[in-house]
Order: C-alpha cells, then sequence, then structure tokens
C-alpha cells in the first residue's frame, strides 16, 4: 500500500479563464514542478474524465447541458464576472471531477493511505445547479457521494464552500447522515458571504480579517475538531484551499505554510483515510510551498 498518490492531469491546464486570471493553468504546473523536483517518490496517476452519471450525484441534468451549451468554440464565455468558459473547459471539468472520484476510490480500496487530488477547475463553489466562484462542478461533493463511507469534508479555502454546503444541506434533507461539512474561512462581509450559521451535519468557522496561525488552531481544536469526532467518519476529504496562506493576493487571513500541514496531522488521528483536493490558492511563487507542507503530512499518515 502507497503513503501518498497523487492524481492529476496535464490536460487540465488547458482550462483557460483569460488573461490575468487568478485561477490559471500556471498553478498545476507550479505544483507539479515541486512535487517531481522535491517529492520525487510520490506516484502520480493519470486523472480520468468522470462519466455524466457520475455528475448527476451532485448536479441536474440542466446543469450539466447549461456548462456544455456555453462552452464556446473559440474565445470566452462569461457564467458570471469571475466564471469563464473556454473551449476545454467542459473536459477539463470533467476530468477535474475524476481525480477526485478516483482518489477516493484508491483511498477507499486499500490502495493508498491517503491521496491528493491535483485538480482544476476547483469545485466548492458550485451549488446545486449555478457555477460561480471559478468552479463549474461540485468535485469534493461527489468525490464524497461516489464511495458509500461515511465521509466528512474539511474546508480550510479562505472563502467559504457554499457549493459544498448547499449540496451537503440537500443530501440531509432528503434522509441522508452519511456526509457532513466543516468549513474555516474569512467571515462577515467577504464573497461569498455565507457560512456564518451551524445546520445538521455543517460547522461553520468563521475567522477574522488577520487571523493568525495560533487563532486558527485554537479554532479547529475547539470547534471543527469536536464536529468531527462527534460525526466519527470513515474518510475524511480536504477542500484543500491554500489562499487563506498569509501571502496570497485574494484572501485577508494569515495563516503559515506550517498550518497546511497541521492541519492534517491533528485529523488523521480521528481518521487516517484521507483525500485531499484542490481549491484555491493565487499566490504562483508560495502556493507549492504551501502545498508541500499538506503534502508531506498526508505522506506521513499512520494507519
Amino acid at each position: 500500500m502507497h503513503d501518498l498518490v497523487i492524481f492529476t492531469n496535464e490536460a487540465m491546464t488547458k482550462h483557460n479563464q483569460g488573461l490575468g486570471h487568478p485561477e490559471c493553468s500556471a498553478r498545476l504546473e507550479r505544483i507539479l514542478d515541486m512535487v517531481k523536483n522535491d517529492m520525487p517518490n510520490i506516484p502520480i496517476e493519470k486523472a480520468y474524465p468522470a462519466d455524466e452519471n457520475t455528475l448527476l450525484l451532485a448536479h441536474p441534468q440542466d446543469h450539466l447541458d447549461s456548462i456544455l451549451d456555453n462552452t464556446p468554440f473559440d474565445g470566452y464565455h462569461a457564467i458570471d464576472g469571475d466564471t469563464y468558459l473556454s473551449p476545454t473547459s467542459y473536459d477539463a471539468a470533467l476530468i477535474s471531477v475524476g481525480a477526485g472520484v478516483q482518489a477516493v476510490k484508491a483511498v477507499v480500496n486499500g490502495e493508498t493511505k491517503t491521496a491528493f487530488a491535483l485538480s482544476r477547475p476547483p469545485g466548492h463553489h458550485a451549488e446545486y445547479d449555478t457555477a460561480m466562484g471559478f468552479c463549474l462542478f461540485a468535485n469534493a461533493f461527489i468525490a464524497a457521494r461516489s464511495s458509500s463511507v461515511r465521509t466528512l469534508i474539511i474546508d480550510f479555502d479562505v472563502h467559504h464552500g457554499n457549493g459544498t454546503e448547499d449540496l451537503v444541506k440537500r443530501h440531509t434533507a432528503n434522509g441522508h447522515d452519511d456526509i457532513a461539512y466543516a468549513s474555516t474561512h474569512q467571515g462577515l462581509g467577504f464573497w461569498p458571504n455565507t457560512g456564518h450559521v451551524d445546520a445538521k451535519n455543517i460547522c461553520n468557522a468563521p475567522l477574522s480579517v488577520g487571523t493568525t496561525s495560533d487563532d486558527f488552531r485554537k479554532t479547529v481544536t475547539n470547534k471543527i475538531i469536536p464536529f468531527a469526532k462527534l460525526f466519527n467518519p470513515e474518510l475524511i476529504i480536504f477542500s484543500a484551499g491554500f489562499d487563506a496562506h498569509e501571502s496570497d493576493p485574494l484572501g485577508e487571513l494569515n495563516l503559515t505554510h506550517n498550518d497546511f500541514g497541521w492541519i492534517v496531522d491533528q485529523i488523521k488521528s480521528i481518521c487516517p483515510r484521507i483525500v485531499s483536493i484542490l481549491e484555491g490558492g493565487y499566490n504562483l511563487d508560495t502556493l507549492p510551498t504551501s502545498v508541500k507542507h499538506h503534502l508531506q503530512a498526508l505522506k506521513n499518515t499512520k494507519q
């Protein structure tokens, strides 16, 4: 059994949202270069597109049709002021979903202790029938639904995962108790202005502007960990957004590289089967180092 396997596909770099857009192909390229140079012993597996039935675990057919129908033959189509489609976006989004699903399958089947989906576009803002915030499909929620095991999604992106919360609430309202969502994120007045209230299988821990490592760790220790223990998951999925780092241009939190390894170390004693799926992180110079700390902690997970 491997300690950690990475699932990715360079075809996802072809998704293009325009010159200067923060969610760019260089994010994957820089991380992949870091892995090859600094962590060459980690196996890298090719991610393949998810099929339509898999996407229907989260979204209605109308949503899939809308994304495909609006995918242009050339140029760009604006879904909103932040989210754009280019000719290869739909294909890249299918691979992004597929990477998370493959990662979950590998961990649940015992092929590896942990896995990392190095993927884009991200997913945690994609609601049931709405793409937004750079996100087309709900990668982490679909990955959770693809397995029959009890799964907790933990999101440490600087932005609240409104899409994941929306889908977990719908899933719970339909009588299912097997998926929960916990999030740390920048709080009031920060996009998407959600994540302020807890609910059944939902734990939100908003953070103030300028939150430091100490405050972040206290919040995780005092709120996220007790929620995780109570839910008692058989699998953890991290929505791994590294834009809470102090250098990120889109956030106003002051986390350090070490925090992205620390949270893995805290959670693995609750559930050592962990899948991590890339969400945000937009400083190209510091993102690879944040991911490296996260991957090192995943690789050192014991079982």
